[in-house]
């Protein structure tokens, strides 16, 4: 790993060996298939997915997991990578967050492994017996959103499509408890005092039952749909990915919501929250004026990145406003180059070189990066020739099709 990349991804053999693939994510698709188990590394996102086929081989799926601890331990002897949270995924039932990072839809699943598991003569009776579930319930929030309670789980559905977030969240308070949450403004606010005391939220589902916990989620989400998706009332690992689905439905107030929500983040300067923004395409919701205004200060100053959020946030960034049109970060890219050239800092330029942002660059630009590239690195001459040759080309194009 000694290149720096943020996308890995590993198939199981039949042996218990990995073998690395080499794609990007956008392909992931074409590789995920019913006996496939893969381990996908998002560095990025600080998260290992592990893949797993409907009908892929237990072995497999065990060894999936080996392997992914193996990774997960490689990447934090790296100062470059962060520790990375193993998340284990299911054919046909994919957690939201997987579908999100490589914006996939949830896969058919035709046909299923068959359990192989030995069942002793005095369990066969008690797993025969089908478990009883509370009757089957239906809230409608709006003509998008609505819950649904099914086999006793809550689950919240956006056009007809279930929506797969975390959204259990229990405070098991004691009456002397509630002199600390007083003063407190949001749900998040009171999730981090509870755990800064001795103890983390309840987890276990049988301490509230089913037709309760539906309610509740009911009531919450209710309440947050009338104060105007009011970001208070639900904790943001919720309240933030259903407004993104709500605002790309094009539900007006989540877009205004998710709008303020983004700039007020974005002028805390959480650089995580940023590129987490930023590689969930968050950004597409602004247009380019008020991008230019979010951003107006980072543009106009020559802000003090590290090497490595240069390239996990600035860079990526200025890439996305160059493609948007916004000629400032196309100056600012140009002159960041500039810079390594004239420093010979080979690494640095052959960087944004291989990153394809040579490629925003126009004809003018190019031509003089030209001139300043060592003679030595052919390479990068040829690369660079290449670009003006096309730059060339689509200037003459434009030029036929004004007259």
């Amino acid at each position: 790993m000694a290149e720096l990349r943020f996308f890995f991804a590993y198939e199981l053999e039949d042996t218990g060996e990995r073998r690395e693939l080499f794609f990007s994510e956008k392909d992931l698709a074409q590789y995920l298939g019913p006996e496939q188990v893969l381990v996908l590394v998002r560095e990025d996102l600080r998260r290992i997915f592990i893949w797993k086929g409907a009908i892929s081989p237990v072995k497999k799926r065990f060894l999936g997991s080996k392997v992914a601890r193996e990774l997960q331990q490689k990447l934090m002897k790296d100062v470059r990578y962060h520790r990375c949270k193993i998340v284990s995924v299911d054919q046909g039932d994919e957690v939201q967050e997987f579908l999100d990072a490589f914006n996939l839809e949830s896969m058919e699943v035709k046909e299923r492994l068959n359990d192989m598991r030995y069942i002793r003569n005095s369990e066969k009776e008690e797993i025969i017996e089908e478990p009883e579930y509370p009757e089957e319930k239906e809230f409608r929030i709006n003509d998008h959103l609505k819950l649904k309670l099914i086999k006793g789980e809550t689950v919240i559905f956006i056009d007809k499509k279930p929506f797969r977030q975390c959204k259990y969240l229990l405070l098991n308070l004691t009456q002397k408890d509630f002199t600390k949450f007083d003063h407190i403004d949001s749900i998040d606010e009171a999730f981090e005092i509870y755990n800064k005391g001795d103890k983390n939220h309840e987890r276990k589902h049988d301490l509230i039952d089913p037709e309760s916990e539906f309610i509740g989620h009911c009531s919450n989400l209710q309440a947050w749909y009338e104060y105007d998706y009011d970001l208070r009332i639900l904790h943001s690992s919720l309240s933030i990915p259903l407004l993104k689905k709500m605002a790309f439905l094009g539900d007006t107030k989540a877009i205004i919501r998710l709008k303020e929500s983004i700039a007020s983040r974005i002028a805390s300067r959480n650089y995580n929250t940023i590129i987490f923004y930023l590689n969930e395409k968050y950004l597409k919701l602004f247009s380019n004026e008020e991008l230019e205004v979010i951003f107006d200060e980072w543009l106009d100053r020559n802000l003090n990145f590290s090497v490595m959020e240069k390239r996990r946030l600035w860079y990526p960034l200025l890439k996305e406003l160059i493609e948007r049109g916004i000629t400032r970060a196309q100056k600012i890219i140009k002159k960041e180059i500039i810079i390594y050239l004239e420093e010979d800092n080979f690494e640095a330029y052959r960087y944004l070189l291989n990153q394809n942002f040579f490629k925003l660059l126009n004809l003018e630009d190019l031509e003089e990066l030209y001139d300043l590239i060592p003679k030595k690195d052919l390479v990068a001459l040829r690369h660079v020739e290449s670009l003006i040759l096309k730059a060339t080309l689509r200037e003459r194009r434009n030029l036929k099709l004004e007259d």
